[in-house]
């Protein structure tokens, strides 16, 4: 067999095994099922295309052998087939152009901004296809929500009702239904992008990796992604089950806006006094309180019309000698 569908059954088991681990309901356990896509990036970015799509059909097999048919069909939805296109897009290339429109020896790698931009795309796929499995309407999903808290670790936690009554358990419900879609587009974007963040680190410091290491600070999503968000943050204030799906869309977007902000904050600020402080404080931010995600998201938005990281780079550049 060759060597990289070797790589990929043993990487598509070793993520079976991560994703199957959420079974033991313990806290390493969650940690581990975060890094189930790993494995598939690392056989992806190191060994091709064809090792993560191995990996991902011989994952999807044994979880479909161990628990069942159903959990590899959320196994290969949410992890192995969009790790496998991500994968995929990252190691597109084509011969570059020189500016008289000849073809020269390098080659032009998929931008990595693309990259962000059809994660985003699959992360409000998929949390439409969360908020549809729940429910059809928008009764049964708020129902479905409620049935899941009631039996829930919250009974566990309050035993007697005192607490998490019927009524808390009703308001927790519509609060979270209301979240959720938007929550899990984030959540899911986010261990995607690093699992590749990371497998690619890891492939380059091994000798291993088929492509260059992007710049990432020149992040840069493509322009037609603003009026996809405009949509779907229109639409996100719609009743019903179109709102509800609008809403994971246009909340994994503004995410993939809050990466391209930090971008560019990473280059404006290159000459700034203090600047590893500034950078911390905006991450904690962004962690702690919502609306300074907002406000980078922004930057992000702005970005192409402003073009600051143009601007800081000229600033940054020795003045031209003149004669």
């Amino acid at each position: 067999m060759p060597t990289p569908l070797l790589i990929g059954a043993g990487s598509g088991l070793i993520s079976a095994a991560l994703f199957a681990s959420a079974a033991t309901a313990t806290a390493l356990a969650g940690v581990l099922f975060y890094l189930a896509p790993l494995p598939l990036c690392l056989a992806g970015l190191g060994w091709g295309g064809m090792a993560a799509l191995f990996s991902a059909l011989a994952g999807t097999l044994v979880i479909a052998v161990s628990l069942g048919p159903v959990t590899a069909a959320v196994f290969a939805i949410s992890v192995a087939a969009p790790t496998a296109l991500l994968t995929h897009l990252a190691l597109l290339s084509r011969p570059a152009v020189a500016p008289q429109g000849h073809h020269v020896a390098a080659l032009e790698w998929y931008p990595a901004g693309r990259i962000v931009g059809w994660a985003a795309l699959m992360a409000g796929l998929l949390a439409s296809i969360l908020v549809l499995a729940l429910g059809y309407d928008q009764a049964s999903y708020r129902e479905s929500i409620r049935e899941i808290l009631s039996h829930s670790a919250l009974k566990e936690l309050d035993p007697d009702g005192t607490l998490f009554t019927e009524e808390t358990i009703s308001t927790l419900s519509d609060v979270l239904a209301r979240a959720l879609p938007a929550a899990f587009a984030v959540i899911w974007l986010t261990i995607s992008l690093f699992n590749l963040w990371m497998a690619g680190l890891i492939v380059d410091a091994s000798g291993r990796a088929l492509r260059p290491w992007p710049d990432l600070h020149a992040l840069e999503l493509p322009n037609s992604l603003v009026l996809i968000f405009a949509g779907a943050l229109a639409a996100s204030f719609l009743p019903g089950l179109p709102g509800l799906l609008a809403i994971g869309l246009a909340g994994a977007l503004l995410f993939a806006y809050v990466l391209q902000g930090l971008a560019v904050i990473h280059v404006a600020t290159r000459n700034v006094p203090l600047r590893s402080l500034l950078l911390a404080t905006i991450y904690f931010g962004i962690l702690l309180l919502g609306w300074v995600a907002i406000v980078v998201a922004i930057v992000g938005l702005a970005e192409p019309l402003l073009g600051l990281r143009q601007r800081s780079n000229r600033a940054g550049q020795p003045p031209a000698a003149t004669e």
